[in-house]
């Protein structure tokens, strides 16, 4: 072996001993190091919307019974939570009713200030 080629097989022993080094290093540390902080967007310093999202189901249930003789909303899905304006809330979702063997799921829409609240509910089409 001459000497230009011992140097080159040094060089690339070398070169593996620290790529491996720096491999092994990176594994033991990504094992160790704690999980990543989740961060969430602050809040609005508007009011809270789960008060308002139990505001307007009891609203649309109110409805709900009224318009469709005594149905009752016996469950929620959520649909949707929006803030139209800093005062004006949006409120999506749907009411399911129970009849016997029949289910009816009844989607509404409820806007909420602090003047007023009102809700839209109308059965779903088959």
């Amino acid at each position: 072996m001459t000497t230009m080629q011992r140097t080159g097989l040094l060089l690339v022993c070398g070169l593996l001993a620290v790529n491996l080094g720096a491999g092994l290093r990176a594994a033991r540390e990504a094992r160790t190091e704690p999980p990543p902080a989740v961060t969430l967007p602050p809040d609005d310093p508007l009011p809270e919307p789960q008060a308002i999202t139990r505001e307007c189901v009891s609203v649309a249930r109110l409805v709900l019974a009224k318009q469709y003789h005594g149905a009752d909303g016996q469950s929620n899905r959520l649909t949707g939570v929006k803030a139209l304006t800093p005062g004006l809330w949006q409120v999506r979702g749907e009411l399911t009713s129970h009849d016997g063997g029949r289910v009816t799921v009844y989607p509404y829409e409820c806007l909420y200030s602090a003047d007023a609240i009102s809700a839209n509910v109308h059965p779903r089409g088959p």
